[in-house]
């Protein structure tokens, strides 16, 4: 895609401007935010998952039917984000890799399936369920998410800190002249918070969706959809992972949107500023304490094993 922080010729009604940023794509999304930091309260032990080889290839069509699936370890179905408490639909998240890729694959639990909105780096989870993957590096982390009809949107997050304390003014400068960016604020420790580049694409990424039902008829009782995608090393190696080796380890966090579309109440709040939203509740792998799925030392410990799945 056309590098988001080049130089536009967009013309002013002023003098002394060399070049301009164009207006954001998605004028609707917040461009700066205040996050919550990880909560002073006991919470569950962080999820610790043995990633192992694929040992065979893998077409990724979301299908599952790949015998290494059915051999391979799942997580346990993901609990409210807040409090850790299993009282949504059924969602399980499993890990492979091999030298190319990291493979993963959701089992999602639906009854009633809908996917509306279809425009790449549209956050799906306003109006339509999700899944989403987090990993993390030593620059930053990528973040996806996809619905049912295979629409995604992708952030790759920078600390700014880092950034600063090495003096690369170049890089800040950059990140400063995004078309589509949010800015989190600094959290307790931190001095600058970080930037999520909108319209960053994890190049040579795959994936796939399938539904197990009838996509938006509210009226048919479904089962629900899997998806399963490949993410590249060397497009990860963007936040700072190293190529893929035995005992790599890294932080990984699964998340899924669960909408309650019987809210009206709330919806009507939510339609000043997101037409069409529904008001949702976050389940992930790991429990965060709050709201806040953006806060890395929360996440899963993934250790990467040469032993075949």
């Amino acid at each position: 895609m056309t590098d988001s922080g080049a130089e536009s010729q967009v013309p002013l009604p002023t003098d002394g401007h060399r070049w301009v940023v164009p207006l954001p794509s998605f004028p609707t999304y917040p461009r700066a935010c205040e996050v919550a930091d990880v909560p002073d309260k006991e919470l569950p032990e962080l999820p610790s998952y043995v990633c192992k080889r694929a040992g065979t290839e893998i077409n990724v069509d979301g299908h599952l039917d790949e015998d290494v699936w059915s051999r391979v370890q799942w997580s346990e179905t993901f609990g409210q984000i807040g409090s850790g408490r299993t009282d949504g639909r059924e969602t399980h998240l499993a890990l492979l890799w091999d030298d190319s890729y990291l493979y993963g694959a959701y089992r999602v639990q639906d009854f009633d399936i809908r996917g509306t909105m279809s425009r790449h780096h549209e956050h799906v989870y306003i109006r339509d369920d999700d899944v989403e993957l987090f990993v993390e590096g030593p620059k930053g982390y990528y973040e996806f998410g996809v619905n049912a009809i295979n629409t995604i949107y992708e952030l790759k997050w920078t600390w700014l800190d880092q950034v600063i304390s090495a003096g690369d003014s170049a890089g800040l400068d950059k990140l400063l002249r995004l078309r589509d960016s949010l800015y989190y604020a600094p959290r307790g420790g931190e001095q600058y918070g970080r930037i999520g580049d909108m319209g960053w694409e994890l190049p040579g990424i795959l994936r796939a969706v399938q539904i197990d039902g009838t996509l938006n008829n509210p009226e048919s009782r479904d089962v629900g959809w899997t998806v399963e995608f490949a993410l590249p090393w060397a497009g990860l190696a963007a936040v700072g992972l190293p190529a893929p080796s035995d005992g790599l380890q890294f932080r990984v966090q699964g998340y899924r949107a669960l909408h309650d579309r019987e809210n009206l109440a709330e919806a009507a709040l939510l339609a000043a500023q997101y037409p069409g939203a529904t008001p949702f509740t976050g389940y992930t792998w790991s429990t965060m304490g709050n709201g806040n799925v953006h806060n890395p030392e929360r996440w899963a410990w993934i250790t990467l094993s040469d032993e075949i799945a």
